[in-house]
């Protein structure tokens, strides 16, 4: 599987591509901002392998996601190539506002809100490798979207007694 990195931060595309690494079978191209992804895509293909799935980061400079993301879905040559027209795009959106379907609405896929969890991430890469989007509508065919994740709690749980100082295994600086 080969996937497509649109990011403009370096820490965020280097965290992807360990990922990406560590989960085995993945190949990644990671590029700095949306018209470098333009680029890329409308590149050869024995240069720029077509990608099963893109993450599309929603704000980069000279280029955002929701404007490549359009070009992507609307414009030739992306329309014409039937491995780009249904490839899924999951936008990076550091808002933590759900607006979902304002994104599914733009000609996205899924939504990951940063900071992201390796597992919904994974969770997610998982899923769309499984899928084609449908280019008629937006999402894939008769596919329903995925829950929220579960939260989980960012502070280790510690059982308090006569030495609670003991019983927490963590840093002090979290007491």
């Amino acid at each position: 599987m080969h996937i497509l990195v649109a990011e403009d931060n370096y820490v965020n595309q280097k965290v992807l591509e360990k990922f990406f690494k560590k989960l085995g079978g993945c190949t990644v191209s990671i590029v700095g901002d949306g018209q470098q992804a333009l680029n890329y895509l409308s590149g050869p293909p024995a240069t720029c392998p077509r990608p099963d799935i893109i993450i599309m980061d929603n704000a980069m400079p000279v280029m955002g996601g929701q404007e490549a993301t359009r070009i992507i879905r609307t414009q030739p040559p992306f329309t014409t190539d039937p491995l780009i027209r249904t490839t899924p795009i999951i936008a990076l959106v550091a808002s933590m506002v759900s607006d979902r379907e304002r994104y599914l609405a733009q000609g996205f896929d899924d939504v990951l809100h940063k900071p992201f969890r390796l597992q919904s991430l994974k969770r997610m890469i998982l899923f769309w490798s499984r899928q084609r989007r449908n280019p008629a509508g937006g999402g894939a065919a008769g596919i329903a979207p995925l829950p929220p994740p579960v939260p989980v709690p960012l502070r280790p749980t510690a059982q308090w007694g006569p030495f609670p100082l003991r019983a927490f295994r963590g840093p002090r600086s979290l007491l």
